[in-house]
């Protein structure tokens, strides 16, 4: 094989691969979207103790004057000392030992990545330092007229599609979508689309307009809800009983909420509580909500439950609690487009606590190894005991209100069965849908590091 292409874990990247990439991302379509081709300039081993970070954003124009992020960026080195840099500017750190520093750049827009032809996305990056002479640092990032939408489907009542529904943009190809879910669509220019749904059967009722619009603007993701109400499509009446069980310690003192049919609400005790319903027969949907984080509910939650007409059903919700632990949970997406071979794009799923138990996957489609396998780093301390997470800390000077940040350390398996160490970022700054969710990945035995706002998915510190 050709040493050009030969490649391991998460550090190898090709030119090759990020030709192919600049061919299908959405800022390649429009001139100067993407930054140039130079690859990132390194720093002279001269020795010093001050360390220039450059940035230089690109862009392209559109009604509201440019796509480029208008706040600028914040530039870290070693995730202890920072500096706000703006979208075309220059910041300077002072005081820096001699040796390997990790610079990374925070605070990128979705609709915005930093790009080098010849490493991806390279942040964050490790730059070497000698003492006695300056170095410094080039960061190069492409911003594009792109935006995402997120559909959600609400459905109360009894008798739901069981197919659900779909969903069409602009009258384009449909995607499907459960009665209560949500489909994302990226890749969109900024501009107003048309969503339709269907499948809507004869027994819901559709609230609102259909089609409606909805507005996309450059490194957003819109959102739209439908919601529906579905009618029983049999006859008869009966009862169904819910029972809640709660087991363990440090119970919920509150008990929880019984929802039956996506409408119909009633508190439940946490300690063999029971509520009864009367209604129509037929198969209907039940919840359990307001479960504390240190409490986990068994079997099927929500769950569907026949009530046979003129008859009594019942359905009981077996709940175990320990003492609350701090945790992390999410998944979902850094850089825009579909998560595909070649594309600049990284997905993560996560379950993590402060016990230092829990599973964590990262995979990078833009690091593609022979013959077209995605590079995956995966931790999960029940199902692969050698890996492990090794730190959790409850908290992250890399987001703007350290407080709903959290980082840990941990020992991974890449796909090829390496062990190796990583550090993880995250920080909370939103709902789900919202855009504003941030992780950043650093594995420093590879000088591999990739970061930004997850454009998909949500980030939730518990």
């Amino acid at each position: 094989m050709n040493d050009a292409v030969k490649l391991r874990g998460f550090a190898a990247t090709i030119t090759a691969l990020a030709l192919a990439t600049g061919c299908d991302e959405p800022g390649s379509l429009e001139p100067g979207a993407l930054p140039s081709s130079t690859p990132n300039a390194q720093v002279t081993a001269v020795g010093g103790a001050t360390l220039a970070v450059d940035v230089a954003s690109t862009g392209s124009a559109n009604y509201m004057g440019s796509d480029i992020d208008p706040d600028g960026y914040t530039a870290w080195v070693d995730f202890s000392a920072s500096q706000d840099v703006g979208a075309n500017g220059l910041v300077t750190f002072s005081g820096l030992a001699a040796g390997e520093h990790v610079v990374a750049l925070y605070g990128i827009a979705s609709n915005c990545t930093v790009y080098t032809i010849d490493r991806g996305s390279n942040n964050p990056r490790l730059v070497s330092l000698v003492g006695g002479v300056a170095g410094s640092t080039d960061f190069s990032v492409g911003c594009g007229p792109w935006g995402g939408l997120t559909v959600w489907t609400k459905t109360t009542g009894v008798d739901l599609p069981d197919g659900g529904y779909a969903i069409t943009l602009n009258g384009g190809a449909s995607q499907a979508i459960a009665p209560n879910g949500s489909v994302t669509f990226t890749d969109l220019y900024e501009g107003t689309y048309s969503i339709r749904i269907s499948g809507v059967e004869g027994n819901c009722t559709l609230s609102g307009t259909n089609p409606r619009l909805v507005t996309v603007s450059p490194g957003a993701t819109s959102s739209a809800t439908f919601s529906a109400s579905c009618v029983p499509t049999g006859s008869g009446s009966g009862s169904l009983t819910v029972t809640a069980n709660t087991t363990g310690s440090t119970i919920d003192p509150d008990g929880y909420t019984v929802t039956i049919d996506g409408s119909i609400s009633q508190a439940i005790g946490a300690t063999n509580g029971s509520v009864t319903v009367a209604g129509p027969a037929g198969d209907h949907p039940v919840e359990l909500s307001g479960v504390a984080s240190n409490c986990t509910v068994g079997g099927a939650n929500p769950r569907t439950v026949s009530v046979p007409a003129g008859g009594a059903a019942t359905t009981a919700f077996s709940i175990t609690c320990s003492a609350p632990v701090a945790s992390v949970v999410g998944q979902g997406q850094l850089g825009m487009g579909t998560a595909a071979p070649y594309r600049n794009v990284q997905t993560f799923n996560l379950d993590l606590r402060a016990d230092l138990t829990g599973r964590f996957t990262f995979s990078d489609y833009s690091n593609i190894h022979p013959p077209d396998i995605v590079a995956t780093l995966t931790t999960d301390t029940s199902a692969d005991p050698a890996t492990s997470v090794t730190a959790y800390r409850d908290r992250s000077d890399a987001c703007a209100d350290p407080s709903r940040g959290m980082e840990f350390d941990a020992i991974g398996r890449e796909y090829e069965g390496i062990l190796v160490s990583y550090t993880v970022q995250i920080c909370d700054n939103g709902p789900a849908g919202g855009g504003t969710d941030f992780l950043s990945f650093w594995l420093p035995a590879e000088r591999y590091g990739r970061s930004g706002i997850a454009t998909s998915g949500d980030l939730a510190k518990r």
